[in-house]
């Protein structure tokens, strides 16, 4: 994605044991697997929309001209 990167920092075991086990982990690169460990968690406690502000947008309209949303 095309979004901004921020560096963060991540204890130096956690960083080893993805990169021993990249191909396990399908993961082309740690900050790759990283990224979407944390994706998939922000996901799943409704922290993180699935969708892109120009989806959401799109499905608000489409709600509204189906008279769901005033």
């Amino acid at each position: 994605m095309g979004e901004e990167k921020r560096k963060v920092e991540i204890a130096g075991e956690i960083v080893r044991a993805i990169e021993e086990h990249l191909a396990e982990l399908s993961a082309g690169s740690v900050e790759e697997y990283v990224e979407a460990v944390l994706r998939e968690r922000l996901l799943s406690e409704g922290f993180l929309s699935p969708y892109s502000p120009e989806e959401e947008e799109e499905m608000e309209r489409r709600l509204r001209d189906l008279g769901y949303l005033d």
